[in-house]
Formats: structure tokens, C-alpha cells, sequence
């Protein structure tokens, strides 16, 4: 059966990301499931390092599969079986492969690199893996390109502005649910680079893999005439994503990224949803040679509000109800508050990236 892949992506700190990996955690606790999990980014730790509130912890059972660098084995209660070592090195050591020989806390830090995190998702899945769960932040969450989908979690530590919150959710909504699978004339020859062509399909210029520069939309714009299709496989700043939905391209002009995460990471979801939807104003498409399903979307009311009186943060709640009504207009996925549904229905979720 094949290894099932998932990343947990927070908006914010504070956002739940730590709660909803918990719940899924233990409510697929059986002997049956090999759950394997790691992280791009750092996690796990006992008090938020900038409000020093305290934070749920990763705990994981004896007999799952864990990538992790190696300093943290040690800040955890958890006893790890190093089988494999990776040779990735990471701030805070190599990035070693095992199996948890006895349960307890862990401190998660893992690859920050997609072909990194590739090469652990697939020891997981020689090691007989069941579904593998990969921790990360949306700010550096294009390695989660590698995964099956995700789960995208964001509440009022990230903004008490509801409409924003919403907003943002749905664009990132938007974004997830354009097609994937779209070929590229001349792929074999063209990786790492951006491409241009016509609508026979022939490659007209070959360009920067991130568009950058002002002097990658001068080139295109002098072939706009003739162009059907444009792919780029890196990212693109916000002015040259501005810039490339401006240029005089015929009607029906095709986009391709190479991911979902490559669009929302230039800009944002917001500058990313305008650019489709200017694309799609002029009957152009956008597309993605990956894809990268959002699953479901968990909230979270939480939020720490500094007190200047007493120099601390405190915790603070907004409105759960409104939270949760505002996001699930905002998508069309599943929305849920964990602390208050559980984790059945978030769990339940995971069977549409299957």
C-alpha cells in the first residue's frame, strides 16, 4: 500500500500546528498503523521561545519512525534507534532515520530542502510506513511540495483580523485547487530553467529558473505576440509576478509553476490569488506540474497578547464560534477546531488525499 503523506502547515506560531499533530497522533495509535513524522522546521520545544508560554509537546510511540537531526535526540524523553544516517546536515547536527524503541517527548527539527525531504519520505516508505506526517511553517513550507496535501492550520495568533484571516485562507484555498500534472514542451532539456513558448509547442527563450530580474519580463514582452505558455520552476518576486500579468499576452495564455507552494511563497496568498484571477480575466490559465491538495483546515481562537503593564504575554481568546463560521465560508474544504471537535473529523479529512 502506498506511504500516505501529509503536511501540517502553520500560518504563525501559536497557530495549533503542535495541537493538531498531537491529535492525529493519538487517534491513529494502533498496531496496525506505522506512523513516521519530522519536521521542516523546529518543534517540539516546552515554552514558546518569544512569549514563553507554554507549548504542547510532540509525543510519539515506541515503534514509530522519526527523521531528526541529531542535537535534539537528547532534549527529548523519547529513545530513538538510529538506523540510518543521512549525511544531511542541519544547524543543529546530521539528520539521522530510526524507530522510537521507547515512547516519549521529542524536539523535531528536520530538512529545510525539498530533494531532503524526498529522500526521507522515501526511507519511510521502504520501512514500511503508513501514513508520514512532516511539521512546517507556511513561510518556508516549499519542501512540503514533496507531501500527498496538506493541512493548513491558522487562527488569531496569526491575525485577530477576521476578514483578513479569511481572505488569506481562501485565496490559499483558491490556489490548492488548480490543476496539477501539466506537461512541459521540451522538459527533458529545460530543468532548472524557465521557459517560453509558442502554441506549436516550440520553446521561444530559455530564461533564469527564478524570475528575478526586470530583465527576464523586457525578454518576454518582446515575444509576447507569439507565446502560449510560460513555465516557471522557481520562485518569482512580486514585481515580476505583478509585471508578468500585465505583459501583452494573447488570450488563453497558459501558466505553469511547479507548485502551489512556489505561487503562494512569491508574494503570499493574496498577491498570488490576484495573479489568477487577472490570469483567468484574459482566459489564461494557471496550472502546476505538482500538485498540492489543502485537506482541510484546522483554527485555533488562541492568541498571545502582550500586557504592557506587567511585561508578559498572556493568553487571550477570540470569538470560537465566529472563527470557525468566518474560515468555513472562506473554503471548501473541512474546517475544524481540534481543542473542541477532536480529531476524528481532521483524521477523516486525510482520506481525500488518498
Amino acid at each position: 500500500m502506498k506511504t500516505l503523506t501529509v503536511g501540517i502547515a502553520g500560518t504563525a506560531k501559536n497557530t495549533g500546528k503542535t495541537t493538531a499533530t498531537m491529535a492525529l497522533l493519538e487517534y491513529l495509535r494502533n498496531p496496525g498503523i506505522c506512523i513516521g513524522i519530522t519536521s521542516i522546521g523546529y518543534d517540539g520545544e516546552r515554552v514558546d521561545n518569544v512569549t514563553g508560554l507554554p507549548k504542547p509537546r510532540i509525543y510519539l510511540e515506541a515503534g514509530s519512525l522519526v527523521a531528526v537531526s541529531e542535537g535534539c535526540l537528547p532534549a527529548g524523553s523519547a529513545r530513538v534507534k538510529v538506523l540510518d544516517r543521512t549525511g544531511i546536515k542541519t544547524p543543529l547536527g546530521e539528520i539521522v532515520c530510526g524507530q522510537v524503541a521507547k515512547g516519549g517527548l521529542m524536539v523535531l527539527a528536520g530538512p529545510n530542502q525539498s530533494r531532503h525531504l524526498r529522500e526521507i519520505l522515501q526511507w519511510m516508505s521502504v520501512q514500511g510506513a503508513d501514513l508520514v506526517m512532516v511539521d512546517g511553517a507556511l513561510n518556508r513550507v516549499a519542501p512540503m511540495a514533496e507531501t500527498d496535501g496538506i493541512i493548513l492550520c491558522t487562527g488569531a495568533s496569526y491575525t485577530t483580523d477576521l476578514d483578513r484571516l479569511s481572505l488569506e485562507t481562501h485565496s490559499l484555498g483558491v490556489i490548492c485547487s488548480l490543476p496539477g500534472g501539466a506537461e512541459i514542451p521540451g522538459a527533458a532539456h529545460v530543468e532548472g530553467k524557465s521557459v517560453l513558448w509558442n502554441r506549436d509547442g516550440v520553446i521561444l527563450a530559455e530564461l533564469p529558473g527564478l524570475l528575478l530580474e526586470a530583465g527576464c519580463v523586457k525578454a518576454m514582452s518582446c515575444l509576447a505576440g507569439e507565446a502560449g505558455g510560460l513555465y516557471c520552476p522557481g520562485l518569482v518576486s512580486p514585481a515580476i509576478l505583478e509585471a508578468l500579468a500585465g505583459l501583452p499576452f494573447r488570450e488563453g495564455m497558459t501558466y505553469v509553476f511547479e507548485d502551489p507552494m512556489k505561487l503562494v511563497l512569491s508574494g503570499g496568498p493574496l498577491t498570488a490569488r490576484r495573479f489568477v484571477d487577472r490570469v483567468s480575466q484574459r482566459e489564461g490559465r494557471v496550472v502546476f506540474r505538482k500538485s498540492l491538495p489543502l485537506a482541510a483546515v484546522a483554527v485555533n481562537p488562541f492568541y498571545p497578547c502582550y500586557r504592557y503593564e506587567t511585561n508578559h504575554y498572556q493568553p487571550a481568546f477570540i470569538d470560537r464560534d465566529l472563527l470557525v463560521s468566518k474560515i468555513k465560508c472562506s473554503v471548501n474544504v473541512p474546517v475544524f477546531d481540534v481543542v473542541r471537535d477532536g480529531p476524528g473529523g481532521l483524521a477523516g479529512a486525510l482520506k481525500s488525499l488518498a
